[in-house]
């Protein structure tokens, strides 16, 4: 099984700068790619996900990969109980707790954070975890099973306006109004409850209305929408890129990878105010992006951006 296949992942180590027995902080452990090339880099880790399933095939992949360790990861570990003489440990909860997970873990001193944002291939892909355009399973799309709002729900109870304010401010979908017309309308008729009713829902307004069809599938903005707003994604990115900001010690870096116009946005005016306070200095003028072969290689890079920056 592929839980996730990481982009970016060399530009990652490179913005990071990883030096051997620094603390660093996986925000989004997902398949453990990261962390596992932090470790083999150097560095000791503190990996965050609130998907349980994600940390339990991270831990499986993170064991089978044994790193043969430097002296001065060895003596970074031998220091911190909490580490058990491994180079990381795994944590599940919201990286909009970073803070109180660092002190729990009591680092001191944070050489780096990286942020992957978005959901993983795994989670998109398998039908039990109702984020699939045709699952039959219904319509959940939460990250965490600790979460009790699924998007099947937020179908059921949202009003039109409110639809059309979600599919408005998460995707930018252009036809946000009639959409969410539509939802309405079908579900007086049938409840929506699974990814391939929304879908039918969406697909049958794009033929009555002989829209045109573009390069990704009509309902993507949609599903996009739904899952960020079931994840509360942008509020707890709003609440956690501070936390990250005052966790890194001095000269430590931040690296995001963001997946749409929204996330990048926030990233981009937080690390800007954020400079102008003086606090941090943007090493990334211009968001890096995936070169066309690891496009080729792996197609869902093709909407990565990442930034970086170094505290002051």
């Amino acid at each position: 099984m592929i839980f996730h296949q990481p982009v970016l992942l060399k530009e990652v180590i490179q913005q990071l700068k990883v030096r051997p027995g620094k603390f660093y902080l996986d925000a989004t452990v997902g398949g453990g790619s990261h962390t596992q090339a932090i470790v083999e880099a150097g560095g000791v880790v503190l990996g965050i996900d609130q998907d349980p399933e994600a940390l339990r095939y991270a831990e499986k992949k993170l064991d089978a990969c044994p790193a043969s360790l430097c002296q001065k990861q060895r003596e970074a570990i031998s220091q911190n109980k909490f580490f058990q003489n491994n180079p990381w440990r795994l944590v599940e909860d919201n990286f909009n707790q970073l803070e109180k997970i660092i002190k729990k873990f009591a680092i001191t001193e944070l050489a780096g954070i990286i942020f992957d944002l978005g959901a993983s291939y795994y989670q998109l892909t398998e039908p039990a975890r109702g984020f699939s355009f045709h699952g039959q399973e219904t319509l959940d799309m939460r990250m965490s099973p600790q979460m009790s709002v699924t998007a099947a729900d937020l179908i059921a109870a949202l009003s039109e306006n409110e639809l059309y304010q979600i599919f408005t401010k998460f995707s930018q979908e252009e036809h946000a109004g009639a959409i969410a017309r539509a939802i309405v309308r079908a579900r007086k008729v049938k409840s929506i409850k699974t990814g391939q009713q929304l879908v039918n829902v969406v697909e049958k307004l794009y033929r009555q209305r002989r829209w045109r069809r573009k390069k990704i599938h009509p309902a993507t903005k949609i599903f996009q929408a739904l899952r960020i707003t079931v994840n509360d994604e942008l509020n707890n990115l709003t609440k956690a890129l501070p936390q990250a900001i005052e966790a890194l010690t001095k000269e430590g870096r931040i690296v995001v990878i963001s997946f749409h116009e929204g996330e990048d946005r926030l990233v981009k005016n937080f690390f800007k105010k954020s400079a102008q306070q003086k606090m941090i200095k943007i090493l990334t003028k211009t968001p890096i992006k995936a070169d066309q072969e690891e496009i080729n290689r792996n197609p869902s890079s093709r909407s990565a951006k990442l930034r970086s920056a170094q505290k002051i």
